[in-house]
């Protein structure tokens, strides 16, 4: 049996209301079914979906589908068309296994004949419209045709004996924050850095102006607004005016820089997860916005643990430009994009960069921060070795 949620999803007809219920007989766990829970809190589906439009009856079912997966349930009946709602889907992947039931047109069109539900008259269009969805979320996928109900529950419960296969084969990774420590590692640089130049402010003071120069510039260079070079030139002449303080800028960026290279932090259970990814026979690329010369040098610190990397600066473009994931995807030979996550802690570059590029992505350790183009949220490493 599954050890953890099981969700069933499948064209209107293919038995997810009636195997829910079978399943959590025979194991004693509690079912959800959303379709009724739909009803229960907005009425009849069809009256609904008639006055009030798919796109909202897709708003609500959505909500509906996250408010399954943190429920307490551990057997979910979706609606025909859960997989069109991405939203509630990504929340299901999150905590289910997700089971695709099947069965013919035919098998399907005479269980439904009598019912009402919106969409029946264009069932054979709407399963093909729907196929890929179905394919792409589906961990297992279990056959209903028969007008036996236990063999159609004995083959559900066949099927997840079997080891859920990998919902991904390839982990885009970013480094700084996600697996390096780039807190720990420019706190180091920067402050043996200023030091050198006989700069007085307090090291407290000096390390939240960089972090704030840092972030502005950076997020500049993403936009597209300044070059490179622009960045290399004006980080330290920021910092110095901020700190209001004299100094050569460009020898102090060059200090910085020399210090930075040497560094090797990693965060605290990175190692881990990345061996974790490799176990799985997933694999791990690096994608970074940096310099060479300074992320070249600090990613050996992963040495054993990463297939591979990808830094900005020899790609010709940053994150979140698609053509970044472009180049990725052409130096590895990828085809097909279902198959690849980008797990990441920036929304401007990370989370946007891969949604511009129709990837699924991970937030890593959100606090604070906008999710609302991510796919999923993790908070740890743990969360988002769950979804893969």
């Amino acid at each position: 049996m599954a050890t953890r949620k099981i969700a069933l999803i499948g064209a209107m007809g293919s038995g997810k209301s009636t195997l829910a219920r079978l399943y959590a007989s025979a194991t004693g766990y509690k079912a959800f079914d959303c379709d009724d829970e739909f009803t229960a809190r907005y009425g009849d589906i069809s009256a609904f979906f008639d006055s009030r439009g798919e796109r909202e009856f897709r708003e609500k079912e959505s909500e509906i589908l996250i408010a399954a997966a943190m429920s307490d349930a551990r057997v979910i009946a979706t609606g025909g068309g859960a997989v069109m709602c991405r939203r509630g889907m990504n929340a299901l992947r999150m905590t289910c296994d997700i089971v695709h039931l099947t069965a013919p047109t035919e098998t399907l069109r005479a269980r439904i004949s009598h019912s009402d539900r919106p969409l029946k008259s264009a069932l054979e269009q709407t399963v093909s419209d729907r196929a890929p969805l179905y394919e792409k979320y589906a961990d297992y996928t279990v056959c209903t045709d028969t007008d036996s109900a236990q063999i159609s529950l004995a083959a559900l419960s066949g099927a997840l004996r079997e080891k859920r296969p990998n919902r991904y084969d390839i982990v885009l990774c970013d480094a700084d924050d996600t697996v390096l420590d780039f807190g720990t590692a420019m706190k180091y640089s920067l402050i043996r850095a200023v030091r050198a130049s006989g700069l007085k402010s307090a090291d407290a003071r000096i390390v939240s102006e960089y972090s704030k120069v840092n972030d502005e510039v950076w997020g500049r260079l993403e936009r597209g607004e300044i070059t490179r070079s622009e960045l290399d030139d004006m980080r330290f002449r920021m910092l110095l005016e901020r700190l209001d303080e004299v100094g050569d800028a460009a020898a102090l960026n060059d200090r910085y820089i020399s210090e930075m290279i040497k560094t090797r932090f990693v965060l605290d259970g990175a190692k881990e997860f990345l061996s974790e990814l490799k176990r799985r026979g997933i694999k791990t690329y690096i994608i970074t916005n940096s310099f060479y010369r300074i992320a070249s040098e600090r990613l050996k610190a992963l040495d054993g643990y990463i297939d591979g990397a990808f830094i900005s600066e020899t790609c010709s473009f940053d994150k979140p430009d698609p053509r970044f994931f472009e180049y990725v995807f052409a130096e590895l030979g990828i085809s097909d994009k279902s198959r690849v996550a980008v797990f990441g802690d920036s929304p401007t570059s990370d989370i946007a960069g891969a949604a511009a590029f129709g990837l699924d992505c991970c937030l890593y350790k959100p606090a604070g921060k906008d999710v609302s183009r991510a796919d999923f949220v993790a908070e740890d490493y743990s969360e988002f070795l769950s979804v893969l």
